[in-house]
């Protein structure tokens, strides 16, 4: 008998963190699952801690070691051997609360025209201590892409969906081709998500549906470091597909937001270094990079870096304004003092 929900967990050197991931699958008071682990040839026992489950609803892929220009064929490798009609995305350093499938489930037989459901994320450390709220949506009917299509611009602007959130109709994703990656992308989850947004309206919940898990060894934050690929073709192919729902003046401002996009990414890129400065008691290299922010950044970025020039001043971080807005923030300076330490 086909499982309603297929899970499916692409994972690479994540060793320490797959058994918490799993537990977590494990745990759900929904259970007409099956979880397929995709494990791009790690080298420090990931794939033996994940072929150590004996039930039977856990299959384990071992794949060559492939990268992140790999991460859509090990999407498409898990997808390929299942069919269930229901698809949610948890990455091996991830988890997911124990009601998580069953309250989407249940949003997903409430609107049967609903393509992707999400809601808010937890964010955890690499301890798995929780330290903040993902919450940030756009107002009104566009978190629901309704009318269709109408979350793209959002979307291009901020990718506020996190993956571990998301759950999808099978049938919206073949009919996309499945999971996408353009070429030069690393990652798979906004290009997929801009696409199917042409499928049909999205379903938000209203309770925690996935935690976030921030770590050192993340590619999103990795990449603070050095230059992020062009996004602009891929985000300009999905800006035409919303360009009916769109004024001319709201076209003409969405192209040159994409059009600008590589200079934006270098300043997010900036900002987060600063911010990761003022995390680490950097005061000096802080100042710095928000001085020189202050001189060349767009309106809102040098909003931003006066206050992460006040916060350089007062020996603090700039994590509890990004936590207000219910976005993406890293583990605080206090989070960190406070939280418990591992026996």
């Amino acid at each position: 008998m086909t499982p309603k929900v297929a899970v499916v967990t692409p994972t690479y050197r994540h060793a320490g963190l797959l058994g918490a991931c799993i537990a977590s699958v494990l745990n759900q008071t929904f259970a007409d699952w099956e979880m397929v682990i995709v494990d791009d040839g790690s080298d420090d026992g990931t794939a033996e801690v994940a072929e150590s489950y004996s039930d039977p609803r856990i299959s384990v892929i071992r794949r060559a070691h492939r990268g992140l220009a790999g991460l859509g064929e090990s999407y498409s490798t898990a997808l390929s051997r299942t069919t269930a009609p229901l698809v949610a995305v948890l990455e091996g350093d991830d988890m997911w609360p124990a009601a998580k499938l069953e309250i989407q489930t249940k949003l997903m037989e409430e609107d049967p025209t609903a393509v992707l459901s999400y809601g808010p994320a937890l964010l955890i450390d690499d301890q798995g201590v929780p330290y903040a709220l993902h919450r940030h949506v756009p107002r009104g009917p566009k978190a629901m892409n309704r009318p269709l299509g109408s979350i793209i611009p959002p979307l291009i602007k901020t990718d506020f969906l996190v993956t571990s959130t998301v759950m999808i109709r099978r049938r919206a994703l073949e009919s996309i081709g499945g999971f996408v990656q353009p070429a030069g992308i690393p990652y798979v989850d906004l290009p997929t998500w801009l696409r199917l947004a042409t499928e049909g309206p999205f379903a938000r919940g209203d309770q925690v549906l996935g935690y976030w898990r921030r770590h050192s060894q993340q590619w999103t934050i990795q990449n603070v470091f050095g230059a992020g690929p062009d996004r602009r073709p891929y985000l300009l192919e999905a800006a035409a597909r919303a360009r009916p729902l769109l004024s001319p003046r709201e076209w003409s401002r969405l192209t040159r937001s994409i059009q600008a996009d590589p200079a934006r990414q270098q300043q997010e890129s900036a900002i987060s270094r600063g911010r990761l400065a003022l995390i680490d008691g950097r005061w000096m290299e802080a100042t710095a990079i928000w001085r020189h922010l202050l001189l060349t950044g767009e309106i809102r970025t040098t909003a931003v870096a006066g206050v992460g020039l006040a916060c350089s001043a007062a020996r603090t971080d700039l994590e509890w304004v990004i936590r207000l807005a219910g976005r993406h923030s890293y583990p605080s300076r206090r989070h960190l003092r406070s939280r418990p330490r591992p026996e």
